[in-house]
């Protein structure tokens, strides 16, 4: 009597179940994470380019006061990249409760691991934004104006000329992940960007002044962020959903990419606004993020 040899569909399913343990238990690892140190493992594991050998030895002096930091490394890698991003903003939250000292630890080591490749990706900036402000360290942004319309078309030309800053630093990332390669962040955007920051800013063509898409350096980006966090907090979803249906209309299949996805979740973040459905549902897809 001879074995039956596996099937391609047989050996698929045995391969999608392991995937699915593994994610299931870096899931339930990550979930038990407390300790500052292991924390800041996780976050550092979390933020690697996963093609960076220079990242990941910076990531290794960086953890080896880690008890069981390579356990940690192990078990981000094993997340699929639609859980990274929510394990990220979870990991920052406990690490908010830790002293000052180790969330100003973590910013360092940041830092350091994100220059080791030689060059800041675009997505890198928007993490070090964000962690920032979870971790209570970014410097308080201007009062949101209080308004109650939410119409965009008729802002000044000082906001129209934040949001196409913005919208020109996002344009390396969105509606597709462009920000891997070894290019600064600064550089000029793919033809897909600039059609995409095109259909985003053709609102304000008529009455302000919309300059060519040429991204922004990093006080000019820092400074337009602030001041579309003072935006009205009503208007503040509609210029994000203005991002998204654009990043679709630009899209294959109208499906937006995951870096692209994870730049306007990381802006929706920053500018304190809810997530379009159309992002919401392309994390909810996702089994092994965290517990809401």
């Amino acid at each position: 009597m001879t074995d039956t040899p596996p099937t391609a569909a047989t050996t698929l399913d045995a391969e999608r179940r392991l995937r699915i343990e593994l994610e299931q238990a870096a899931a339930d690892h990550l979930s038990r994470l407390h300790g500052a140190l292991e924390l800041q493992a996780a976050v550092l594991a979390l933020l690697l380019p996963a093609d960076s050998q220079r990242a990941a030895r910076a990531w290794q002096v960086e953890t080896e006061a880690t008890p069981n930091a390579q356990v940690v490394l192990g078990h981000v890698a094993n997340l699929p990249h639609g859980a990274r991003l929510p394990w990220f903003e979870t990991l920052l939250s406990r690490l908010r409760g830790q002293p000052q000292a180790a969330r100003q630890a973590l910013l360092e080591s940041t830092r350091r691991v994100m220059a080791a490749r030689g060059v800041v990706r675009p997505i890198d900036r928007l993490h070090w934004l964000a962690m920032r402000q979870r971790l209570g360290e970014a410097s308080a942004a201007a009062r949101a104006r209080v308004a109650a319309a939410t119409d965009l078309s008729r802002l000044p030309q000082s906001d129209v000329s934040a949001i196409a800053a913005y919208t020109a630093f996002l344009s390396r990332m969105v509606p597709v992940d462009v920000a891997n390669p070894p290019q600064p962040a600064d550089a000029a955007p793919a033809a897909l960007g600039v059609a995409w920051y095109d259909t985003v800013m053709a609102p304000w063509q008529r009455h302000a002044t919309v300059e060519p898409c040429v991204p922004p350096d990093t006080d000019a980006l820092v400074h337009a962020l602030q001041e579309l966090q003072a935006l009205p907090w009503m208007q503040r979803p509609v210029l994000v959903r203005g991002w998204v249906s654009a990043a679709r209309q630009h899209s294959r299949h109208g499906r937006i990419g995951d870096g692209a996805a994870d730049a306007l979740r990381l802006s929706c973040s920053l500018l304190d606004s809810p997530l379009p459905p159309e992002l919401t549902r392309h994390y909810d897809a996702v089994a092994s993020q965290p517990p809401q």
